[in-house]
């Protein structure tokens, strides 16, 4: 294959800054940490209220019943706060978790206190 030489200047600044694109956007993300969470007893009608704190704002967050196998999914606030209701039983375990995008952070477990 012949190549012209008007282009080898081309071909030389590409294979010079070819590595350095690379590079760029191999950089890691930060793992999100697991939400700070408080559940409550649950009420007369079998709920449990999770006050949810210190997820990013705008996060979805999912919280999972593990005994019972059913969820809920909240969006965080702009303060990265927020409150869901679950169906739940004293000593249930209930798995909660922030998503951003395509990250997944770190779970945290509670269990249903008495009341």
């Amino acid at each position: 294959m012949r190549i012209h030489t008007r282009f080898i200047p081309l071909l030389g600044l590409v294979l010079l800054l070819g590595p350095l694109s690379c590079e760029v956007s191999s950089t890691p993300t930060l793992p999100l940490p697991p939400p700070s969470a408080l559940t409550s007893a649950p009420d007369g009608t079998g709920l449990v209220t999770l006050s949810i704190s210190a997820v990013a704002p705008g996060a979805f967050v999912s919280a999972f019943n593990l005994d019972t196998m059913s969820g809920v999914i909240g969006v965080a606030d702009d303060a990265g706060t927020l409150s869901l209701q679950i169906p739940a039983s004293i000593g249930d375990t209930i798995e909660i978790w922030q998503r951003v995008g395509t990250r997944s952070g770190e779970p945290v477990d509670l269990v249903v206190p008495p009341m």
